[in-house]
């Protein structure tokens, strides 16, 4: 039975999303203190809130790639790879064994 694994450049570029997602919550949260003349220690007593968003901001992040990679599958103007999509599992290639194959 083939195995799958995710490539390390992958986990590198999702963890660089999160990272955009994580900013710009905190940038939002930022401009909220800064607009309704809270005080600075909102920036850290609010964190859960930014984690949140964080989270909503990634998950409507890769929603998007993968309706804009069904959108182009739909037109039959599929990408040549598929490394722009979210946790897409690649296999290893045919002639690689790992210790847990014999």
């Amino acid at each position: 039975m083939p195995y799958f694994y995710l490539p390390s450049h992958r986990i590198r570029k999702e963890l660089l999303s999160l990272l955009v997602c994580f900013l710009i919550a905190t940038g939002l949260n930022i401009y909220a203190i800064i607009n309704y003349d809270a005080p600075l220690s909102e920036l850290w007593t609010s964190i859960l809130y930014v984690l949140m968003a964080t989270a909503v901001l990634y998950v409507a992040w890769i929603v998007l790639r993968l309706l804009i990679y069904g959108f182009l599958c739909l037109i039959g103007r599929r990408p040549k790879s598929e490394h722009h999509l979210p946790f897409i599992l690649h296999r290893h290639e045919r002639g690689y064994r790992s210790h847990h194959h014999k």
